[in-house]
């Protein structure tokens, strides 16, 4: 258990007297080897850069008859905790530096302020937000060039201040791939202040890198897996091998640009507005949906999973208007619209594998996932089965949906009933055969 630590304060004239009598007597350095302090604090107590005196320092004064018990009562202003001073102290200043803060941020431009023509102009906003950099601990060198502005300032990390030098488009084109990487980042945005995403899927993860050095980023890829997984082949820059109860690995893609992070923050507070304007309201939609989205091949839906209320709502208003609405179950918004979806949202894709399934929800093309397969494979050899037959071959519950599919899209056929199906010629030709 941690010992408090006890401070003592006293009357400045006496604390300024008794560290003068100890020189007096033993001498500065002998005072400070018998004090075992180093004989700097011992002169910053005598000219009373110290405020305050550890209580086992003035014990050993004490001790040495340098201060008498009696006349040290009399001039005891107060005892404290050193720690719960320390905690006031810090205190005080995050709620003095929050107090600015605050009052800097009602100051700054409104989403229509940044908003011109089809550019969002960062530039403006850059002007106003550079204010919360400076506050108190952070200068910041600025350097103006033909289409970014290069940024050096130094910032807090776990390893200590450290310094950092970014570049930044004036202003960003609202064209269809920054609305696709904006979603994205709604989605699945890499961690504190690196600015990037977080993925698996090796299409979203190229784009990604495209996107950031396109403006200006100096990328940077970390690898985070479980020990007990096998190490995928990707590059990558850095390596963290963690404990997780998924078990499984993720690939961050981004630059270390906490200033680019909080202009992507302020957009999203202000994501009900950027829609409003956005030409490009599927593409935002589509990254949304590679990022947090599914194919739902039994359910015959598209689903963006979504818990924060705030975001629901917007979400939701936006796809009404784009006829992609159809519900919500309290984890997912729903689209059931096969078409409006393959119209609207597929062209925008970048995941191969929700490309594969919606183009077979919607069109029967694509390769077939793993548990279509297994039916095609099992009709093959055991013809003119039942859906309870096709089930417990498989060692199934259930094989209904699955069985609806291929029967929609032509793989397999039935007759009689109840309904015994057999594979086609298409089935067939989808196993290979």
């Amino acid at each position: 258990m941690k010992t408090k630590k006890l401070m003592i304060r006293v009357d400045a004239k006496y604390q300024k007297e008794i560290f003068e009598r100890v020189i007096k007597i033993y001498g500065g350095l002998s005072a400070s080897s018998i004090l075992k302090i180093p004989y700097s604090s011992l002169r910053a107590y005598k000219n009373l850069y110290f405020k305050s005196v550890p209580k086992n320092l003035i014990d050993k004064l004490v001790c040495l008859k340098i201060v008498l018990k009696e006349e040290l009562d009399k001039k005891i202003i107060e005892v404290f905790e050193n720690d719960k001073q320390i905690k006031k102290c810090l205190d005080f200043g995050r709620e003095k530096r929050k107090e600015n803060i605050i009052k800097m941020k009602e100051e700054m431009p409104s989403f229509k302020d940044i908003v011109t023509e089809d550019n969002l102009d960062f530039e403006r906003w850059f002007s106003k937000y550079i204010f919360l950099l400076e506050a108190g601990f952070r200068k910041i060198d600025i350097k103006s060039k033909k289409n970014f502005l290069s940024l050096k300032y130094v910032n807090f990390t776990r390893h200590g201040f450290k310094e950092f030098e970014v570049r930044i488009p004036k202003k960003f084109k609202i064209n269809s791939e920054f609305n696709y990487f904006f979603g994205l980042w709604c989605g699945d945005r890499a961690g504190g202040k690196r600015f990037g995403i977080t993925n698996k899927n090796k299409e979203i993860n190229k784009f990604t890198e495209s996107f950031l050095k396109k403006n200006y980023q100096n990328v940077e890829k970390i690898l985070t897996i479980h020990p007990d997984v096998k190490e995928p082949t990707i590059n990558y820059d850095k390596k963290f091998v963690i404990e997780n109860s998924k078990k499984g690995w993720v690939l961050s893609v981004h630059s270390n640009n906490g200033i680019l992070t909080s202009f992507f923050y302020f957009l999203q507070s202000n994501l009900e507005e950027f829609l409003k304007i956005s030409k490009h309201k599927s593409a935002f939609f589509a990254g949304l949906f590679d990022a947090e989205g599914n194919v739902s091949l039994y359910n015959k839906s598209f689903r963006w999973a979504c818990k924060n209320e705030r975001l629901i709502d917007i979400y939701s208003k936006f796809l009404k208007a784009m006829d992609l609405y159809d519900g919500y179950d309290g984890g997912c918004i729903i689209s059931k619209d096969k078409e409006k979806f393959y119209n609207k949202i597929f062209p925008y894709l970048k995941h191969s594998k929700k490309i594969n399934n919606t183009k077979f929800l919607c069109r029967g093309e694509g390769y077939l996932i793993k548990e279509f397969l297994d039916i095609l494979r099992f009709l093959k050899e055991s013809p003119k089965k039942t859906s309870k037959e096709i089930s417990k071959g498989l060692k199934k519950k259930k094989s209904y949906f699955e069985l609806k599919l291929l029967s929609d899209f032509g793989f397999i056929i039935y007759e009689d009933y109840p309904y015994k199906f057999k594979i086609t010629q298409k089935g067939l030709k989808s196993l290979g055969d």
